[in-house]
């Protein structure tokens, strides 16, 4: 029997998203891929969230040698991808890598793998293992979209991750792929911008077979509301549809803020089990809504982020907000006006993070365009692109501006005091304890995650490649400048 292990790697120390206990769920990605190997083959999934894949320095294999390595990996984790795939390599095992990451920065993943995939892997995966058990792997894959009809009756094996590493949470794909273009967005580029939207039954049929098998569900989706009035009665079916079959199962799940408006699919998100939607608010400033392309925010109006909130808590549902800082519009007031905003309009969690230009996106290309960006040794230098991180040259802010914005953040809206005042608040306000259990932890988890990025900044600004790099980038600027006015004149 031939085996395959697939791979979730992380790396060593890193504090992010994957330290928020709701967002650390299983890898139903590779659960997936699991399901759609060959009987005849032995699949074993490692989560290096859970145990490491090699040991720190990247050398020693963990796992006793299979045929075959699968490896997903974002910008983030790719430099650790790397370093699986050259210890795999170096004792003879042929590497597979895909994910967001191989797909935008194909090239580069090829130098360190046998073979890369792009885009989404279940379309194409038997044919990949049917290709290497016949010595013909091919250089690269395009998975393409899937049909979200593919779905139907495939179901991740999460019964083995869970019996495996405990998981506490999973998630679930119900629609896929996003029709807009925000600057700092990568989901258009590997998720494609048509808006595909499984069968509502095969959704049902997949919540029922896991009801109750975990403390929290999450739907994985970019917006699962959708962007129609056609899709906004699909989901409002949805849902109706789980509380006629009994399907209660606490979740929480990402969508933007024309979901306000809609009373009826909020009841019926409650009476599901909805303890909260997660929604990217962003920025409060309408240039940099524009600046973003954040569309859909823009039709809404920042005036009327406020009654957004308001309505949605009404029907006892927690709002989970974003926001990024390091804005081209940014000032010194922004921290306070932004903090301001999160206390006044009772957003029961906002996660504050940095703008981060990730790889082919509009952002990024703009950035790069000017010599904004200093975190540019690749592969070591993807770890920092996260939003915990500060990757390029602010325009309105000094570095020091910057650390003592966010720390006037962490102390208004992070600290341990402020956070137990909005669970006790929300207890009454929402009338729903799941909900404010709920954000409770997420705040909680956050502190953590939020002290980290001011200290990786505090790193940064002691190390002197902030300013190193800022100086750099302004005798280019000048040297322009006098270019263009020599032209001139």
């Amino acid at each position: 029997m031939k085996k395959l292990i697939l791979i979730n790697p992380h790396p060593i120390g890193n504090v992010g998203e994957e330290n928020v206990s709701v967002l650390n769920q299983m890898p139903v990605n590779l659960g997936y891929l699991k399901r759609l190997t060959p009987d005849h083959w032995e699949v074993d999934i490692i989560d290096e969230t859970q145990e490491l894949a090699v040991d720190e320095k990247g050398e020693n294999l963990c796992f006793e040698k299979p045929d075959l390595v699968g490896i997903t990996s974002v910008s983030y984790q790719a430099n650790r991808a790397y370093q699986i795939a050259t210890a795999c390599k170096k004792r003879g095992i042929p590497v597979i890598m895909g994910g967001v990451h191989a797909t935008s920065y194909p090239e580069e993943a090829a130098k360190y793998v046998d073979s890369v995939i792009i885009r989404e892997a279940v379309t194409v995966w038997k044919q990949i293992i049917s290709d290497f058990e016949n010595n013909n792997l091919k250089k690269m894959y395009d998975g393409g979209l899937t049909p979200m009809e593919m779905y139907k009756d495939l179901f991740s094996d999460r019964e083995f991750l869970k019996n495996k590493y405990r998981y506490r949470y999973s998630g679930i794909i119900t629609t896929a792929g996003c029709p807009f273009s925000c600057e700092f967005c990568s989901v258009p580029q590997f998720q494609g911008r048509k808006y595909r939207e499984r069968p509502i039954d095969d959704v049902l049929n997949e919540l029922e077979k896991i009801k109750g098998e975990y403390r929290g569900l999450i739907l994985t989706d970019e917006n699962f509301y959708g962007h129609s009035k056609k899709s906004n009665e699909r989901v409002r079916n949805l849902f109706k549809k789980m509380v006629e079959r009994g399907i209660y199962q606490n979740w929480f799940g990402f969508t933007s803020l024309n979901i306000y408006q809609d009373d009826e699919t909020l009841e019926y998100m409650v009476k599901s089990g909805c303890v909260g939607v997660l929604i990217g608010i962003e920025s409060i400033n309408e240039e940099t809504l524009k600046t973003m392309n954040k569309g859909v925010n823009l039709r809404i109006t920042v005036e009327k982020y406020k009654e957004a909130v308001k309505n949605i808590r009404k029907h006892g549902l927690a709002v989970w907000g974003t926001m990024v800082f390091g804005n081209d519009s940014d000032t010194p007031e922004s921290f306070k006006e932004v903090v301001d905003f999160i206390l006044d309009a009772k957003i029961d969690i906002m996660t504050c993070g940095i703008l981060c230009p990730f790889i082919n996106t509009p952002l990024y290309h703009r950035l790069n365009g000017v010599n904004r960006l200093f975190r540019t040794n690749f592969p070591e230098d993807w770890i920092y692109y996260t939003s915990h991180h500060l990757t390029y040259v602010l325009s309105g802010l000094s570095l020091q501006e910057f650390i003592d914005g966010l720390e006037y953040v962490y102390e208004n809206i992070y600290s341990t005091d402020v956070i137990r005042e909005k669970f006790r608040k929300a207890k009454t306000e929402l009338n729903n304890l799941n909900a404010a259990m709920f954000a409770f932890r997420v705040n909680l988890d956050w502190q953590y995650v939020f002290h980290h990025l001011l200290e990786n900044l505090k790193k940064l600004q002691a190390s002197g490649v902030y300013e190193e790099a800022r100086e750099h980038y302004e005798k280019i600027k000048n040297r322009k400048n006098i270019d263009l006015a020599s032209v001139k004149s």
